[in-house]
């Protein structure tokens, strides 16, 4: 099955008509060299010797590497020593085609940007409720605000419940469990579903709690239908869509994020909106600093670029931060867009229960 000459093996006919084979029945199957080789080998211990197993392997490994076009000019004097290979040999290819004969696939994370649906053209944003230290009277200036302008939607922008018994930070035992916050999370998404608009639920920081305590926990539950947040608050069965965490949207030419997406919180070197302007450049509302600020700049062409941060709708007053209230205010937005996606924003906020 195999001659020697000047000290080298020879490939014969059958060896390669095996190769040819198996890189005829691989398709587009991107298996690495070395690895289809040893498999190969593995396959016919008749026909190659397994106690040269290494040399074959490499023999193999040569053949897959010039049939995918990869050997370059190097390999004259192995095509010498086996003239009957030269069917494997192609016509010169630039080094892009080359790589692209047996380059692995790049696997790719991102998710696609969720657009606000073309029927909503005015929507009531909403962020940082952090149930159950949420603050009713901002909500109800805010809801009753809303449809008082017309709004056809309420668009949810992360932390709409805290999990704080699941943080990572130390627990008061008074703090009130994750069946509390479901429980109320629950009965306040009842009741905006009972107001006849579109409801769009942006998970946020707060919300990746969940997720990262069901993969620190009980990670053979994580992915589990049922087990996802969204599950446990009857997203679905509210009629409520789920923007998951990382993912982007676009209310038509104005971007919306939580803001914890760029990373830990926004840099704010004079407000929230100026530091989200250097991190986005482009367009952008967001909420996560609890704070309502805005930032405009155009460029040298006059294209205007609008950043917005908004208030929260929780207690200003939190136990562990209690003079959170000297930067964060209650507020909220409303996003009125036009059929070519241009955008108006009402940054609001509410002030002893009145709209400012």
């Amino acid at each position: 099955m195999q001659s020697k000459k000047r000290g080298k093996s020879v490939l014969v006919p059958e060896k390669v008509d095996i190769v040819e084979k198996h890189m005829a029945a691989m398709g587009d199957h991107d298996f690495a060299n070395r690895t289809l080789a040893r498999q190969i080998v593995e396959l016919y211990p008749g026909v190659f010797d397994h106690n040269e197993k290494a040399k074959e392997i490499e023999n193999v490994r040569h053949m897959i590497r010039t049939r995918r076009g990869a050997n370059g000019t190097n390999s004259d004097s192995f095509e010498r020593l086996n003239p009957q290979f030269k069917k494997f040999q192609r016509e010169e290819m630039k080094p892009s085609e080359y790589y692209k004969a047996f380059k692995s696939k790049g696997i790719k994370t991102a998710k696609h940007t969720w657009e606000l649906p073309s029927k909503n053209k005015k929507v009531l944003v909403m962020s940082d409720l952090h149930i159950p230290y949420h603050f009713n009277p901002a909500i109800e200036a805010a809801l009753d605000y809303g449809f008082k302008e017309g709004i056809d939607a309420i668009y949810l922008n992360g932390d709409v419940v805290d999990c704080a018994k699941i943080s990572r930070w130390s627990k008061d035992p008074s703090t009130p469990g994750m069946v509390v916050e479901v429980d109320v999370a629950r009965e306040f998404l009842e009741f905006l579903t009972s107001l006849n608009v579109d409801v769009y639920y942006k998970l946020g920081n707060h919300e990746d709690r969940w997720e990262r305590y069901l993969m620190d926990n009980t990670p053979e539950l994580a992915g589990f239908q049922g087990f996802a947040l969204g599950d446990v608050l009857g997203l679905k069965e509210l009629g409520i869509e789920l923007i998951d965490s990382r993912q982007k949207a676009s209310f038509g030419k104005l971007h919306v994020v939580h803001g914890h997406e760029f990373g830990q919180s926004i840099f704010s070197p004079v407000n929230p909106a100026r530091g989200l302007f250097l991190r986005a450049k482009s367009s952008v509302l967001a909420g996560h600093n609890h704070q309502t600020s805005e930032h405009h700049e155009n460029n040298l062409k006059g294209d205007a670029t609008a950043c917005f941060s908004t208030g929260c709708f929780c207690d200003l007053e939190p136990e562990y931060r209690p003079f959170a209230y000297t930067k964060w205010n209650h507020g909220g937005a409303i996003v009125e867009l036009d059929d070519e996606g241009n955008f108006t924003v009402d940054n609001f906020r509410v002030v002893d229960g009145k709209i400012r």
